[in-house]
């Protein structure tokens, strides 16, 4: 297998496991819904949805605003088409180092600017976005390694008094 695959496969394993630790966070009476309508993990409470994407850039030497132009515009298309449903969008991404990152209106105007043809249709249906509108409701989360995020769920599920040995059979086998 390729290394390209191998990424592919790790980026999946990584939405896996921040799915599960949504699960594991969320409110008893929340309704979650994976690869939903609107993105990766949505998180339906009475109050309002989350809808979070999941980016994993493991082998990403240097970050820059364009890795995530991509996702960026699907999330102010959706809310430039539902501009006043109780949705806050969040963006999570991991990037070696966790570097410090701030999504603010200098980098969605850029996004909404690029030249990448690949994101052009993209761009045409965002166009005239709310841009301040949006980032009031959306949030960017540098996210730590999957190692560490399948430690974290580990401890989660063993405070749920599921025991080790159990965990790493039925949950983290390999």
């Amino acid at each position: 297998m390729g290394r390209s695959a191998d990424y592919t496969i790790q980026g999946f394993l990584y939405q896996f496991n921040q799915t599960l630790s949504e699960l594991l966070k969320a409110a008893d009476d929340a309704v979650i819904t994976i690869e939903g309508i609107v993105e990766d993990i949505e998180v339906a409470t009475f109050a309002g949805t989350k809808a979070i994407q999941c980016k994993y850039h493991e082998t990403q030497t240097n970050y820059t605003p364009s890795i995530v132009y991509h996702p960026l515009l699907q999330m102010m298309k959706h809310f430039k088409s539902n501009p006043h449903a109780k949705i806050c969008y969040c963006l999570f991404a991991h990037f070696p180092g966790n570097p410090a990152i701030k999504i603010t209106a200098v980098e969605l105007n850029k996004a909404l600017k690029s030249r990448d043809k690949d994101l052009k249709d993209l761009i045409a249906e965002t166009a005239g976005v709310d841009v301040d509108g949006f980032l009031k409701v959306f949030t960017f989360t540098v996210t730590p390694k999957y190692d560490d995020l399948m430690e974290d769920n580990s401890r989660q599920l063993e405070g749920l008094g599921i025991s080790k040995p159990e965990v790493q059979t039925m949950f983290y086998p390999n």
